[in-house]
C-alpha cells in the first residue's frame, strides 16, 4: 500500500511539474514584482504572460490619460515603436518570395535619384546596413502626418552615416525606405498591405498603422519629470512608417509573436526572428515602450505595452520569464532621492560632454534648476549620485584635482558604462 501511494505522489508530481507553472503562483510573483513600481507611477500598460499559448497573468496598470484618469483596459491601443520593424520585415519577406522584390535588388530601381542607390539593397535596408542615418528628422518635426514618398524624399537629402554594406547601424531611417519599397512592389499603401498580410489574417482586431489624427482607445504617452509624470512632445508616428508606427495591444502582439515562434508566417520568418531557441522584440519612441520575449524550451512567452518611459518595463522585461516560471524575484531596488534641489552652482559642475565608449554621445545641462542628460532628466540622491529614471540608470561622478568631474559611472543593474568628459561648457 505504501508503495501504491509512494508511486501516485511521484505520478501527481511528475504531471504537475509537466503542466507547467500553476496560474496562481506566476500571478502571486508578478503582482509582488510589479506592485512597487505601479506604486511610483513607473510601470502602466499592459501585461500579458502565457504558457504553450495559453494565458497564465493578464494586468492592466496605470491609465491611459492621466489628466483625465482613464485607466488602461485590454483595449487600449500603444503605439509599439520598432516592434513594428518585425511586421514590415515579415512583409518584405512574403513579398520576396512571391518574387515582387529581391534580397539583391538596388534600391536605385524605384529611385533612380537617391545618393548611392546602386549600391544600396533591399537585404543593406533589412540588415541595417544601408548607411541612412537612424533618424531622418528630430521628434521636434514629426508634428503631422507623413507619407512613405514623403520620407524617401528627406532621406534623399541626408549624407550617408558610412558606405553601403561596409558596417551596421541601427535605422529607422531604413526601414522607413524599404516601407516605401514594399508600396511600389505590392501597389498597395503601406497601412493596407500590412492590414492585409498580417492584421487581418492574425485576427489583430485592435491593431492599426495610420496617423495621429484619429486613433481610438490610445493610449497617450508620459516621461518621468521633476515633479512626477509628464505628457512626452506630440508626434505623429506616422513619420515613422514601417520602422515605428504601429498601435497596437497587448492581446494582439501575442497573436503576431505565436504566429512567428510556430512557423505559422513561414520557415523563413521563423528563422529570421527565433536565435538559438529565443524570440526578442524591443521598442521604445517618445513617451512608448513595448517588447515580447519567447522561449522555445520552456514556450514561455510575455507581451507588455506601455505608455510610461521609465526603466521599470526594462526591468521586468529582464526578470519576466523567470517570474513566468513561478520564480519569486525582488523587484529593482531604487535610491533614495534627495526632497530639494541641489543648490544651482553644485548642479552646474556636472555640465559637460561626455562620451561612453562605443555608446552614445551625452550632452549634460541644466535647465531650470534640473540636470538633463540630453533630454533625460536626472534626479540627486541621497547618495551623492544621480538617478535617471527612463533607464534606472545610477550616475556616479570620478572628479579629477580641480573637484570637476573627468569621468561618469553610468550604471544599470550590474553593468557599469564609463564616460569620459570630452568637453566641457
Amino acid at each position: 500500500m505504501r508503495v501504491l501511494i509512494l508511486c501516485a505522489l511521484l505520478f501527481v508530481s511528475t504531471t504537475a511539474s509537466k503542466s507547467g507553472p500553476n496560474p496562481r503562483d506566476v500571478a502571486r510573483v508578478v503582482d509582488a514584482y510589479t506592485k512597487p513600481l505601479v506604486a511610483r507611477g513607473d510601470l502602466s500598460g499592459q501585461l500579458l504572460i502565457l504558457k504553450n499559448g495559453k494565458v497564465l497573468v493578464e494586468r492592466n496598470y496605470g491609465e491611459a490619460n492621466e489628466e483625465l484618469g482613464t485607466p488602461v483596459t485590454p483595449e487600449t491601443r500603444f503605439n509599439i515603436a520598432s516592434v513594428t520593424k518585425p511586421m514590415t520585415k515579415t512583409i518584405a519577406i512574403q513579398l520576396i518570395q512571391e518574387k515582387k522584390l529581391g534580397v539583391n535588388d538596388p534600391i536605385s530601381h524605384w529611385f533612380p535619384d537617391f545618393p548611392k542607390g546602386d549600391s544600396i539593397t533591399v537585404l543593406h535596408l533589412l540588415r541595417h546596413r544601408s548607411g541612412i542615418p537612424h533618424e531622418l528628422m528630430p521628434d521636434s518635426v514629426m508634428t503631422r502626418p507623413f507619407t512613405a514618398a514623403e520620407l524617401v524624399d528627406i532621406a534623399k537629402r541626408l549624407p550617408l552615416d558610412f558606405s553601403p554594406g561596409s558596417k551596421e547601424s541601427y535605422s529607422s531611417g531604413g526601414f522607413e525606405v524599404l516601407a516605401r519599397i514594399l508600396e511600389l512592389a505590392s501597389g498597395k499603401s503601406y497601412s493596407d498591405l500590412i492590414r492585409d498580410l498580417i492584421f487581418h489574417p492574425l485576427g489583430m482586431v485592435h491593431t492599426i498603422n495610420q496617423d495621429s489624427r484619429a486613433i481610438p482607445d490610445r493610449a497617450f504617452d508620459y516621461l518621468p519629470g521633476s515633479k512626477g509624470l509628464e505628457r512626452a512632445p506630440a508626434q505623429d508616428f506616422s513619420g515613422l512608417v514601417g520602422a515605428g508606427s504601429v498601435w497596437s495591444t497587448a492581446r494582439d502582439l501575442h497573436l503576431f509573436v505565436r504566429a512567428v515562434a510556430t512557423g505559422t508566417r513561414g520557415e523563413g520568418v521563423r528563422q529570421s526572428f527565433v536565435q538559438d531557441g529565443r524570440l526578442d522584440f524591443n521598442g521604445r519612441t517618445g513617451g512608448f515602450k513595448a517588447w515580447a520575449v519567447w522561449d522555445s524550451t520552456s514556450d514561455l512567452e510575455a507581451v507588455f505595452t506601455s505608455n510610461v518611459s521609465s526603466g521599470a518595463p526594462d526591468a521586468l522585461k529582464r526578470d519576466v520569464l523567470r517570474l513566468a516560471a513561478g520564480e519569486s524575484v525582488p523587484p529593482p531596488v531604487l535610491p533614495e532621492l534627495r526632497k530639494e534641489l541641489l543648490p544651482l552652482a553644485e548642479l552646474k559642475t556636472w555640465e559637460g560632454e561626455y562620451q561612453i565608449e562605443h555608446g552614445p554621445h551625452i550632452s549634460l545641462k541644466v535647465k531650470d534648476g534640473v540636470l538633463y542628460a540630453s533630454d533625460w532628466i536626472m534626479l540627486p540622491a541621497t547618495d551623492g549620485s544621480m538617478f535617471c529614471p527612463r533607464d534606472y540608470g545610477r550616475v556616479r561622478r570620478i572628479d579629477g584635482p580641480d573637484g570637476l568631474p573627468v569621468r561618469l559611472d553610468w550604471i544599470e543593474g550590474s553593468d557599469t558604462y564609463p564616460a569620459p568628459r570630452v568637453n566641457r561648457p
